[in-house]
């Protein structure tokens, strides 16, 4: 078993040990104590079955993988629950009686089955849409009336082992049902396999967008298996503008003067290296925007550490994806309880910095974990005014 998993046992052992005996002298002691044997024994069977994601791997078999993956959560989740009645044995040590100590256990457990299997079910499926809106001031004077376009941002669709085409056919759905002016694919389309990019094209080419759909690369795509193989079937797709570190411009509005858009499409430069994304960020942004006369200029980048490059030459959006906007939160909670405060600076909706502003997207896919709880899978909508 893994580390995690044997300290997770450990835990749920110590746990039961002090509260179901009421005492911190027994640490790890169950002797006479059937529910407290009971408990650790459930828990070390829940560990015993998260194997059978190896096992599911080896043999190919995906529903052993997922009841692994949701036996590992049960486990784990049970075992952080229980702190909260070390905690109310600390608190009140002589009110923990049999007739709820025990209790407790069992329907912490009971909950941590039930999220686990929610995550893992429900919770990776469940397409939403998150809209923002955006407005500004154009930068070339007053016009008479209000320009309006929407955008519609894709990012971390994974095809691979945990997503399937059909997820993202769902995905494509929601966006066309928003009639967006621009789509943008903000990158890692497959997991670890570049060779299903003929599966993958073929739901892609279902968007619709007036003004086009244009793509870039994230670090899952040029570092896959078969990497080449995507990249040329993306630039070979008439119905995408896969954008290489370059520009692609757009006019939006109607009437006399229509407004210029600029979408700079800044690729991954591979693994995740925030410093990297940085520095190779801002030599594009160096490059694309000298001489600019756009209205309006978005920076599409997989990886969002470019906001802080972008801010300094007063891009006006950047919208960008990678985190999946940590994938597991407490529910309502937002950012604030959030997995991804732990790996990233900007990793969910939308953030300011001076006039810039970064959309980050939770993405239609998963990753490591192909679970999701509190941060669902979106669409993300932005819809842009320019007075």
């Amino acid at each position: 078993m893994r580390l995690g998993q044997l300290a997770a046992l450990l835990a749920v052992l110590i746990e039961a040990g002090i509260v179901l005996d009421h005492s911190w002298t027994k640490i790890g002691d169950l002797s006479g104590n059937a529910d407290a044997i009971a408990i650790v024994s459930v828990v070390a069977m829940l560990l015993v079955f998260s194997e059978f994601v190896r096992v599911g791997r080896a043999t190919s078999i995906r529903s052993l993988v997922w009841l692994g993956f949701v036996a590992r959560f049960t486990a784990l989740g049970w075992a952080g629950t229980g702190l909260f009645a070390l905690l109310a044995s600390w608190l009140a040590p002589g009110s923990a009686g049999d007739t709820l100590a025990v209790p407790f256990f069992w329907v912490a457990g009971g909950l941590a089955l039930a999220i686990s299997f929610y995550a893992f079910t429900i919770g990776r499926k469940r397409i939403i849409v998150r809209k923002f809106r955006i407005a500004r001031a154009a930068a070339t004077g007053n016009y008479a009336g209000r320009t309006q376009f929407r955008i519609a941002a894709l990012s971390d669709l994974h095809l691979g082992e945990f997503v399937t085409a059909e997820h993202i056919r769902r995905a494509v759905e929601i966006s066309n049902g928003e009639s967006p002016d621009i789509v943008l694919l903000l990158g890692d389309y497959v997991d670890n396999e570049g060779s299903v990019a003929g599966r993958l094209l073929a739901e892609l080419t279902l968007l619709e967008a007036k003004l086009g759909v244009f793509a870039i690369l994230g670090n899952h795509d040029v570092g896959c298996d078969d990497s080449q193989m995507l990249i040329d079937a993306l630039e070979r797709d008439p119905t995408i503008i896969l954008l290489r570190d370059t520009s692609a411009f757009v006019e939006v509005g109607s009437g006399a003067e229509p407004k210029t858009v600029q979408i700079i499409g800044i690729e991954s430069p591979g693994d995740w290296r925030p410093r990297e994304s940085v520095v190779f960020g801002a030599e594009v942004l160096d490059t694309e925007l000298q001489a600019s006369s756009a209205d309006f200029q978005i920076v599409a980048s997989h990886h969002p550490e470019v906001f802080a490059p972008a801010a300094e030459s007063s891009v006006d959006l950047v919208v960008a994806g990678h985190t999946h906007g940590g994938q597991l939160a407490v529910p309502f909670t937002g950012r604030i309880l959030n997995v991804g405060r732990l790996v990233a600076k900007y990793f969910l909706g939308l953030y300011e910095l001076g006039t810039t502003k970064l959309v980050v997207t939770a993405g239609v896919g998963v990753g490591v974990i192909p679970a999701r709880i509190g941060v669902p899978p979106e669409v993300t909508l932005i819809e842009v005014s320019l007075d």
